[in-house]
């Protein structure tokens, strides 16, 4: 019984968490607001969690967790979908969330390496598997590296996020893609590869000048 009764207050602290930062923005929360919230006591959430960007990542990653699965065979328009969402969860509130738990890790050690482990991690494993399985395909270069691939591919979404110096959007993801793709493509398979596959109707390729 005690049990039960400590993962249903555990469920509470993470949605009432969820709910506030929603509604005010990760800064604004304090471990007091979400304690009165959840209707426990202040030490109680610190004996399950070390500080307030703790409580703020878990629910975060229950907010952003998980991805469908489901992806087109083509490995082109499977990263290009994968960019899509994760250039969907930036331009988010979720976003906000997560620059200020990479803002906090910057002086904190532990929570850095938790954010690595917990929430970019196995996001960045799924990119993973996406381009290997295009490298097993022949559709990929046969010696492409992969983490350089997928810095090369999400690096200008994570810069945009942090810094805030460009939009956030789908195009922006197409563009990023657009510019990298031809350096990814197996051109020994046929030199035609490395053209950009045709988009849906109705879609006009950007120029340079678009974000």
């Amino acid at each position: 019984m005690a049990r039960t009764r400590d993962e249903a207050a555990r469920r509470r602290v993470l949605d009432s968490a969820r709910d506030l930062v929603c509604q005010l923005g990760p800064r604004a929360v304090t471990v007091d607001e979400i304690a009165a919230a959840a209707g426990v006591g202040k030490q109680t959430i610190y004996r399950w969690w070390p500080s307030k960007s703790s409580v703020i990542m878990d629910a975060l990653i229950e907010l952003t967790d998980p991805d469908p699965a489901d992806l087109p065979g083509s490995t082109y328009e499977a990263v290009r979908l994968q960019l899509h969402r994760v250039a969907d969860m930036f331009a988010s509130r979720n976003g906000d969330l997560i620059r200020e738990l990479v803002a906090d890790s910057q002086g904190d050690p532990a929570l850095a390496q938790d954010f690595r482990d917990r929430f970019f991690a196995h996001r960045r494993a799924r990119g993973a598997a996406t381009l290997e399985h295009g490298i097993a395909t022949g559709e990929l270069r046969p010696d492409l590296d992969v983490d350089d691939a997928l810095d090369v591919l999400y690096g200008p979404l994570w810069l945009r996020l942090l810094v805030g110096h460009r939009p956030l959007s789908r195009a922006s993801a197409d563009h990023v893609l657009d510019l990298v793709w031809p350096g990814l493509v197996n051109e020994q398979v046929s030199p035609t590869t490395s053209r950009l596959p045709s988009r849906p109707p109705g879609r006009k390729r950007r120029g340079a000048t678009m974000g």
